[in-house]
Order: C-alpha cells, then structure tokens, then sequence
C-alpha cells in the first residue's frame, strides 16, 4: 500500500510538472527503475528517490523514511565528512572522504557527484587553489546532467542539489575572477522559482542564490543589485520562520544601505545578534557554506517509534523476537535505525505493535503533493493568527482528504474541534473530548496519564498541546502544566536529536513558560524560556524569539523592579518580530508597550 501511495504521489507531481519520464531519471536511474516505482513496485535507493523528489520540488523533509542497511551507513558516513568540514579539520575530512569513496566505488554517478563537490570545498577552502574547485564542481554537475549549458537551463529538470552546485561553480569561477552575466542571475533565480514549489527548499535555495547572485553583482559594481538580492533572501528566509542565512544577509543589508532604512536594518539585526550572543551561538558574518545541507528529515522516527511501542508494551527486544519468531538481532538493528527487515518481517511487527504507518508516511496520507503545501500553509496561517484565512483553506483540504488513513482522520478530527472552539460552538470542555477522540485515532492503547513513556509524533503533540491550553482557559493551570511536563519528558528521553521532533517540542516550551509564569513558578518559568530560546536558535528557526524575549522581559520583572531591564527587552522583542514579519505579534507589543510605559516602542 505504502509503495503504491509513493508512486502516486511521483507520478502524479510528474505529470503537473510536465516532466518527462527522460527527464526526471537523466543521469540518475533508468526510466525502468522509475517506472516500477510509478507502478507501484519496489522502492528505489534511497539517494535516487531523493533527488527525484527533488527535480519534483519535493523536499524529502516532508517523509519520514526507513533506510536500509547500506543507505544507512551512507548518510552516516556523509555526516562524518561534514561535520569534519564545518570544524575546518580539512585533514580529517579528506580522509573521512576517501573511506566514503572506498565504501561507494562503482555506485551510481550521485555518490561521485558528492565526492566531487566535496573535494571542491577543502580545494577552495583548505588549498585556496579555485581552479581546482571549480573543475570539480563542474565534472560533479556533470555527473548527473550531461553537457550541461547555463543558458539552456530551462531545459533540464534539476533538484536543489544541483541548483546548489551550480551555484557553488558560479562562486569558484568568480574567485578566478571570471563574473557571471546579470542574465545569468536572472535565469537561475527564475528557474528556482519556478521549480522548487517547496517553501522550505525555495528558501534554502534562494538564500544561497541571493548571497552568490549578489557576491556577483557587487564584484560588478551594482550595488542596487546586491541590495535587492540580500533584502528578496532575507523576506523568504523570514516568510518561512528561518534563520538559516539571516545573519550574513542582515550584515549585508546594513553595508549596502544608508539612512533611515539603514538604521531600521541595524536594529534588527543588533536584536538577533545579541541574542545569539546571550546564548553562545555562533554570528557568522562570513561566506555562506553553500555546500551545507540543512535537511531535518526525521530519519530515525519510524524506528524511534517501534522502540517505544514495544516498551510501553512492557516487552524486552527479546520477547518480542521470540513472539514473533525472529531474531533479535533484528529486532535491535531495526530499533537504531540501521536496518530495513524483509516486508514479511515489517508487517509481523506493525501487526503486533498496532501501528498504521509502513515505510515511509506524511503528517497526512495523501498522494497529491500539493495538498501537503496546503496543510503547510494552514499551520503557517494559524502561526500569523489569520483565523479567516486558514479556515477557509482547511475547508478546502478538507474535501481533497481521504478518511481512509488514520492520519487524516485524526487531523480532521483535530481541526473541526479547533475552528468550532474558535468560533464559540463549543465549551472549553467539549474541546477537551473532541480533542482526546483525535488523539486516540492513533494511540487509542496510550491514555494521557502514559504520555510521558513515549515521544509523540507532531500532530498528536499539537492535539495534546491544544489540549493543555483548554485546561488553562478554564482556569484548571495545573493539569495543564502536569500534561505539558509529561510531553517533555517523552521528548526529551528520545534518543533521537530533539531537532527532529522540533515541531512538538517547541509547542511544549512556549506553553509551559508561559503557564510556570502564570502560577508564580518563575525561576521554572525563566529556565524555560532559556530552553525554549536556545532551542530555537540551535534549529534555526525564528517566529517564536519575539514571544519567547518579551515573555522572558515580563518574568523578569516579576522577579525585580528594572523597568530599564525590561523596557529594553520589549524593544528587542519588538525587533524580532519585525525581522520574522510577525505584523500582529509586533502591533500587540507596540500598544502594550504605550499603555504600560507612556512612550513609544520604536
């Protein structure tokens, strides 16, 4: 069912997109690989898979995947090189390269296409010899589109791997001296547009193609240029409640403008700079790493989420290999991600464990890609607090969802109980029963008192949120603290890097500072808002610093009398939500800030 779901999902994206079946496998897989997927047949490598998806304008963020063995100790191994390369320890990420080489020799053209591109980074970085890097960068993009022109690029079906190591010989070329053509930064910024329908990859691309574009144009003088590239880069990255790439485009924006405008850009970014420096992240003023992948796939979620299964179940690796006439070696291997077990084998534990999900799942089971952006943009919606907007959008996903899957139902479930408590059709009590019927589509053997002995998937952890902020509207803080208190502790026993459970786990810390504030709890309530800060920032992402600063401010103020101390803080937070384009958010301070102090904000 699964395969099938995925290869609906490819061949339907595909033929939106008007991409032929030539084009999507070109230097990558043949078109046979490609039609049994579309068919429903076997799954392809994982490496393959992803940059179809890509040359899809697909984020491969979207899907939670089980590798197998081989594609496992892969992506490890890549994550051996990187990490090498962002310490600088050239050396050690040479070497951690050749072993990749040694474990991939003979593979398809993608893994020499990282090698290559590799290679061009500690040329460039470690050797400064750009030459080099440049010929690398162009054999690598060569690995996967043939006799690739600039100028017939609206001729390929490329993915942001590709966009990005074009963009990376762009930026070797002009370190040799050799300047791109203005029409050369208009046709790439036009086909990223056009082909990375992902917000997500949108941003990350145009944020890497705004820094290059404007290197560019400020090598050819055209300052007006440069400026329109870092303040595009910046509205994208902000639009999509990232970070990644803000400091180096706001540090731009202030050399390139003078003035009022200047200052307004200065005050925005001395407010996030000062933060990062409050809490010990890096302000990286220098070149943009574009050869940084900045994925969040939630890789090891699926067998993340047969361990926990199994241990809310009380039963030990062992007995549940005897249960189910395996080895437990399996079952072992399986739980740390590092293994795909035979299909006869998955479905034998989905089975006894009660689980839906199969080898790769979505927040909704859907086999249109659009409709997952639609969901997207509804969460963003509410984040704004544009209530008419996103019920209206809700409404008309809500009509393209099957209710076949467990998935959507609990999502509709949610949702209908969301607007008609919003619209006051419902008391905050029958929220809280609407709400535990949505939770239960997918833990119906899991009551809230066991929530803490496992780590919730982001749409039961939005329901339970949802739920908790029930509790406090009836003025009932303390169950809704107690509830809130037993999410973190299942996320935060995860061993799995709590950025891949960012969604639920950034919920908990904003709702919990704000309610340990609320009972008088404010050292629990100050180190929650330190966590919750620190956090956001360690993942990049920037909506929430505004909410979390100002509330920090008000805790504060509880526990001294610095008006100065907390004065400055709102303006900080008044600041963050103006860079994040928090318009509502920044309104609300604005006036609070008038009527409490008798002065303007700004």
């Amino acid at each position: 069912m699964e395969t099938d779901r995925l290869g609906r999902l490819v061949a339907r994206r595909r033929e939106q997109k008007k991409i032929s079946l030539q084009a999507l496998t070109a230097g990558i897989c043949s078109i046979a690989t490609l039609q049994r997927l579309e068919t429903g047949g076997r799954i392809p490598d994982f490496f393959v898979l992803e940059r179809m998806l890509e040359r899809l304008g697909i984020s491969a963020n979207k899907l939670e995947f089980l590798h197998d063995e081989a594609a496992y100790d892969i992506y490890y191994l890549r994550e051996l090189v990187e990490a090498a390369l962002s310490q600088k320890d050239y050396g050690e990420a040479a070497e951690a390269l050749a072993y990749y080489e040694s474990q991939t020799a003979g593979q398809e053209a993608l893994h020499w296409q990282y090698i290559c591109k590799m290679r061009a980074v500690i040329a460039g970085e470690a050797e400064g010899d750009w030459e080099k890097a440049a010929q690398l960068l162009w054999e690598a993009i060569e690995q996967t589109v043939s006799g690739f022109a600039l100028h017939r690029l609206e001729q390929y079906a490329l993915g942001e791997s590709e966009l990005v190591l074009i963009l990376m010989w762009l930026q070797a070329k002009a370190e040799m001296g050799e300047i791109a053509e203005k029409a050369d930064s208009s046709r790439i910024l036009s086909y990223a547009g056009r082909v990375c329908a992902d917000r997500e990859m949108y941003a990350n691309v145009y944020s890497k193609a705004a820094w290059v574009l404007g290197n560019l144009a400020l090598r050819r003088q055209d300052r007006p240029g440069a400026l329109y590239y870092a303040g595009q880069g910046e509205e994208i990255l902000a639009e999509n409640g990232w970070l990644l790439h803000m400091p180096q485009l706001l540090e731009r924006l202030t050399e390139l403008t003078e003035g009022d405008e200047r200052r307004e850009w200065e005050k925005q970014r001395d407010a996030l700079r000062q933060l990062y420096e409050e809490y010990g992240q890096s302000w990286e003023t220098g070149q943009i790493e574009l050869w940084k992948n900045y994925r969040q796939q939630e890789i090891y979620l699926v067998s993340e989420q047969f361990a926990q299964e199994r241990r809310v179940r009380q039963k030990s690796q062992e007995q549940l290999a005897e249960e189910l006439d395996i080895n437990p070696k399996t079952v072992s291997r399986l739980e740390l991600g590092k293994y795909k077990p035979k299909p006869g084998t998955f479905q034998k534990m989905k089975e006894y464990l009660g689980l839906d999900r199969d080898i790769v799942s979505t927040r909704l089971v859907v086999d249109d890609w659009e409709l997952l952006e639609m969901e997207r943009q509804i969460a963003g919606l509410g984040q704004r607090r544009n209530i008419e907007k996103e019920e209206a959008l809700y409404l008309e996903l809500k009509t393209k969802l099957s209710q076949d899957y467990n998935e959507n139902r609990q999502y509709i479930k949610f949702q209908d109980a969301y607007f008609a408590r919003m619209k006051g059709q419902i008391t905050a009590q029958e929220t809280i029963e609407r709400c535990k019927e949505a939770f239960a589509v997918t833990r119906h053997d899991i009551s809230l008192e066991q929530i803490d002995q496992v780590v919730l998937g982001r749409m039961e952890a939005t329901i339970v949120n949802y739920i908790a902020l029930r509790y406090d509207e009836m003025g009932e803080r303390e169950k809704a603290i107690a509830l809130l208190e037993k999410i973190r502790t299942g996320y935060e026993s995860s061993k799995v890097d709590t950025k891949y459970h960012y969604v639920g786990l950034s919920l908990v810390y904003e709702h919990l500072s704000d309610d340990y504030e609320r009972c008088g709890y404010y050292e629990k309530a100050l180190a929650m808002c330190d966590a919750a800060i620190r956090f956001e920032l360690r993942c990049m992402k920037g909506c929430s610093l505004g909410f979390l600063v100002d509330q920090k401010a008000f805790v504060l103020s509880k526990m001294s009398d610095d008006q100065e101390a907390e004065k400055k803080s709102c303006r900080q937070a008044y600041q963050l939500h103006k860079l994040m384009k928090m318009n509502q958010s920044r309104i609300s301070l604005q006036t609070a800030y008038k009527e409490i102090f008798h002065e303007d904000i700004d």
